[in-house]
C-alpha cells in the first residue's frame, strides 16, 4: 500500500496503466448508457487484477499504485463516455439490470477485501518506485568518492533504491570502473567496488607511495604487506578510520577477486562499535573495495544476556532445524541501530548440511530479531 497516491502519475508505467482502462470506461458507457454501473466496473476490474496478483502463485505483486492508476483511467473514460452519449442516440441498459450489476459489484468488492485482509500481508510504504537522485544526494556521494580516492574516478550516472519505509534509501554513483553506494539520509554507510587489477581496463586504485602497479617488489606477498598498503591508504585518505581501532587481516574466500581484506574495528569491552573501516587489497597491491561507516560512538545499554542464554533463544526460533546444526562459530557482540535506538546484539550463526541459520538476539532483553535460514549456494549446479 503506497502512501503517495499521486506517485503512479509521475512515472511511465503508472501513466500507461492510466491509459489502459480509459477505453474500457468510454466504450462501456457508450454500450450501456449507464455511467454509474461502468464506474463501478472500472474500479472492480483493477481491484480483481490486484487481488489475483496478491494471491495467485504467478510471481506478481499487488500494488495499490496500479489500482489507483487503472481505476483513475477507467473513471476518466467513464466521464468521457458520459459526455459522448449526450450527442449519440441509443437505448440504455434496463434499470433493473444496472441495479443488479451494481449490487454484484459491491458484493464482489467486499469479498475481495475480506480475502485480501485474511490472506495477504499488507505493507504500508512511502514509495514503490525509486525516485531520481536529488542534487543533494549527488553532491553527497560525489564528495565521499572524492575524499576516498582523491578525485581518481569520475561519476557518469546515479540511481536511488528505496525500500519505501520512512525515507531510507541507497544512493548509487556509477563510474567507468565500478560503483559507489551511500545510505540516505543518514549517510552512515559508504561502499565502493572497483574492478581488480587483473581486469581490463584495470580500475583498482593504486595507493600513492605504496602500490607500484607492475613493480613486483611492491606487490603484497602476505598479510604484513597487505596491512602496510592498507595503512598507507588510510593515512592519506581516511585517517579517522584507524584511530583507536584494532586492525585485522584475512584472505576471504567469498568469490571476489583474490587478495586481502584489512579491517579496523573499535570496541567497548567485547562489543564491536559501529565505527567500521574495511579495505580490500588485491594481489597487485591496489584497493579494489572499500567499506566505511562513519558513526559516532553511541551510548549502549548493558549486556544482561549471556552467550548460552542467547543460543537457547536462537534454538527456540528454529525448532525443526535445531538437531541439524553441525557447527556453531563463536558469536559476536555488536552495536546495532534498531527502531530508532542503539542496541547490543548477539549475532549468531549455525551451519547445517544445507546452509546456515542466522539471527540476532538482543543482549539486554533477550528478544530475537531477523531469524533466517540461508540455503547453501550450490555453484556446481550453475550451468
Amino acid at each position: 500500500m503506497n502512501r503517495d497516491i499521486f506517485e503512479p502519475f509521475r512515472h511511465t508505467q503508472g501513466q500507461w496503466n492510466f491509459c489502459l482502462l480509459v477505453p474500457f470506461g468510454l466504450l462501456g458507457v457508450v454500450a450501456t448508457r449507464r455511467p454509474g454501473l461502468v464506474a463501478g466496473f472500472s474500479l472492480l476490474l483493477p481491484a480483481a487484477i490486484e487481488t489475483t496478483q496478491a494471491l495467485a502463485p504467478i510471481g506478481r505483486a499487488c500494488d495499490t499504485s496500479d489500482f489507483v492508476a487503472n481505476g483513475a483511467g477507467g473513471l476518466a473514460g467513464t466521464a468521457l463516455g458520459a459526455l459522448v452519449i449526450v450527442f449519440l442516440r441509443g437505448t440504455p441498459l434496463p434499470r433493473g439490470t444496472a441495479r443488479k450489476g451494481l449490487i454484484a459489484t459491491g458484493i464482489a468488492t467486499a469479498l475481495m477485501g475480506a480475502v485480501l485482509y485474511a490472506s495477504a500481508d499488507l505493507v504500508v510504504m512511502n514509495h514503490t518506485v525509486a525516485p531520481p537522485a536529488t542534487s543533494a544526494q549527488k553532491a553527497a556521494i560525489d564528495q565521499r568518492l572524492r575524499e576516498a580516492f582523491g578525485g581518481a574516478y569520475r561519476v557518469t550516472g546515479y540511481s536511488v533504491t528505496t525500500t519505501g519505509f520512512e525515507d531510507a534509501a541507497t544512493v548509487t554513483a556509477y563510474f567507468g570502473n565500478g560503483m559507489a553506494e551511500l545510505s540516505w539520509p543518514d549517510q552512515w554507510d559508504f561502499t565502493v567496488q572497483v574492478m581488480s587489477a587483473t581486469d581490463e581496463p584495470s580500475g583498482a586504485f593504486s595507493v600513492p607511495g605504496a602500490a607500484a602497479g607492475t613493480a613486483a617488489a611492491k606487490r603484497p606477498v602476505g598479510d604484513k604487506e597487505a596491512v602496510l598498503i592498507a595503512r598507507a591508504y588510510a593515512d592519506r585518505f581516511a585517517p579517522w578510520g584507524t584511530r583507536n581501532a584494532k586492525v585485522e587481516v584475512a584472505r576471504p574466500d567469498d568469490g571476489g577477486p583474490p587478495g586481502w581484506v584489512v579491517s579496523w574495528r573499535r570496541y567497548e569491552g567485547e562489543v564491536v562499535l559501529p565505527h567500521r573501516f574495511d579495505v580490500r587489497i588485491d594481489e597487485e597491491g591496489r584497493v579494489s573495495e572499500l567499506t566505511e561507516r562513519k558513526v559516532a560512538d553511541p551510548q549502549l545499554p548493558p549486556v544482561r544476556v549471556t552467550e548460552g542464554e542467547a543460543w537457547k533463544t536462537f534454538a527456540k526460533s528454529f525448532p525443526e532445524r535445531a538437531d541439524a546444526i553441525e557447527e556453531k562459530p563463536d558469536p559476536t557482540l555488536s552495536a546495532q541501530f534498531r527502531d530508532g535506538e542503539w542496541r547490543v546484539d548477539w549475532l549468531l550463526v549455525a551451519t547445517t548440511s544445507t546452509g546456515s541459520l542466522e539471527a540476532a538476539v538482543d543482549a539486554t532483553d533477550g528478544s530475537i530479531h531477523d531469524p533466517a535460514e540461508i540455503p547453501l549456494a550450490r555453484y556446481s549446479e550453475v550451468p
